[in-house]
């Protein structure tokens, strides 16, 4: 947690012990007491130690990365000890809680099932009004990047430095490229890096989107820089995991020699359930986080290019779009239109989706997997997508998704989607199905410990 002045808080966890013992030492009864005790910290030292380190702290997990990031957090820590350290992102913290203190311990106790010492950290880049842009700045100036500096200070180091001084880790992993910097601060200490996207690669991706010749000429530098980054820094890690097979391949034409290892993407298919509300006729839902420029940009472009045209056609139709901090020109926007909601942040979006007859999602830019189509599909819901929105599931257009790329084509499949429940409800099912079969938490979990395992144990000395 964050004490008052934004000095670092190292606390161990106080919640329920995860580490719980084997089932032959929970059912013997007959052993003494002291007996007991050894075999279980006998079992504990059994476990690899790993040293999480993250962007932001994993909790609540209701929206993008951070449902990747807890699901897998809880899955390592059924077999293994982790220790977290991660930044506060205070936007995300006060967009569900009252206060970034309370947030802070509703995360220490969330997170205390799982982790055995817990360690948040300010940003101290962005604890001033200007820090985002200034942080920018500094970095074109001097041959850096923002993705690659936001996160980095010598208060940050000092702490991550002290930690690694303290225990004996078997492996760090770092939760994104933005972490690769504090590397150096152990290379003794095997270590992974997640690739939520492939960063350059959307940077440059953007910069073909981007409305102005300034953002075009910012992103593709940035862009630029970035690939340079990930060439230098890949031989330091024992393990880069990619989000999807596409990403993997991305990653692999600018570092041909690394390894890469894909560990999907997954829902939790028990909180993400149709509980089989009656569909509002006509209804469309688009949920996401709306403070990220790929959402932003889709709902614009549905809005301005789609919207008009399909309200002709359809005169019934309605459009619910959900997700935190939306901009306030985009809440202009649906305001001037008819049937068009925009709710900002949900507690709990699971109605909304549920009662919906169709899920849109028309994003063109970003990458890595778009965690809504898994949520929607495990909801039992008919998507139309464009493809890049897809990139990374493996889906089958026809059967368990309807894709769409372009304004004509998404107004032809809502119009025709919403006039047909069978087809509907059919496409429905199988994206359901899909996700049970291949996207559960609970085995790509599985086939995560088995990667940071693997990292550790190849990149560990020989004795």
């Amino acid at each position: 947690m964050v004490e008052p002045g934004g000095r670092a808080c190292r606390q161990r966890s106080r919640g329920r012990n995860k580490y719980r013992a084997p089932p032959l030492i929970r059912r013997s009864g007959g052993i003494p007491a002291g007996h007991l005790l050894c075999l279980r910290e006998s079992y504990i030292r059994s476990l690899m130690k790993v040293l999480w380190l993250a962007h932001a702290i994993p909790y609540p997990p209701r929206a993008g990365f951070l449902l990747r990031s807890y699901n897998l957090l809880r899955e390592l820590s059924r077999r293994q000890q982790v220790e977290l350290v991660a930044f506060i992102q205070e936007p995300w913290l006060t967009t569900t809680f009252p206060s970034v203190r309370e947030g802070l311990e509703a995360c220490r106790r969330a997170l205390g099932e799982y982790c055995s010492s817990m360690t948040f950290l300010p940003i101290d880049r962005l604890r001033h009004r200007w820090g985002k842009p200034s942080t920018g700045l500094r970095a074109l100036l001097t041959g850096s990047t923002y993705t690659t500096s936001w996160l980095v200070s010598a208060p940050a180091r000092a702490a991550i430095q002290r930690i690694l001084a303290d225990g004996h880790h078997d492996l760090i992993h770092c939760d994104t490229i933005g972490l690769a910097p504090y590397r150096d601060l152990s290379a003794s200490v095997p270590a992974t890096l997640t690739h939520h996207n492939i960063e350059s690669h959307m940077m440059l991706r953007r910069a073909d989107n981007a409305g102005n010749f300034v953002a075009r000429r910012y992103f593709r530098e940035e862009g630029r820089r970035l690939e340079a980054f990930e060439r230098e820094v890949a031989g330091r890690f024992a393990a880069h995991i990619t989000c999807s097979d596409l990403d993997r391949e991305r990653l692999r034409e600018i570092v041909p020699d690394a390894n890469t290892i894909v560990v999907p993407n997954g829902v939790d298919c028990e909180y993400f359930a149709s509980e089989g509300r009656p569909v509002r006729p006509g209804s469309l839902v688009f949920v996401g986080t709306m403070n990220w420029y790929p959402n932003v940009q889709a709902m614009v472009y549905f809005l301005r290019e789609i919207w008009p045209r399909l309200k002709t056609r359809v005169p019934a139709v309605t459009l619910d779009i959900a997700g935190s901090n939306p901009p306030e020109s985009l809440v202009q926007m649906a305001r001037s239109l008819p049937d068009v909601t925009v709710h900002g942040y949900l507690p709990d979006v699971r109605p909304l989706i549920d009662s919906a007859a169709v899920y849109v999602c028309p994003i063109r830019d970003g990458g890595g997997t778009k965690l809504k189509i898994l949520d929607a599909f495990a909801m039992k819901k008919c998507v139309v997508a464009h493809p890049i929105a897809c990139e990374g599931i493996d889906v089958t257009a026809g059967k368990d998704i309807v894709l769409a790329s372009t304004s004509e084509e998404f107004i032809h499949e809502i119009e025709s989607l919403l006039q047909d429940d069978g087809r509907r409800n059919e496409l429905a099912r199988a994206a359901r199905s899909l996700v049970e079969t291949r996207y559960s938490y609970r085995e790509i979990g599985a086939r995560f410990n088995e990667t940071l395992e693997e990292a550790a144990r190849q990149a560990a000395p020989a004795h």
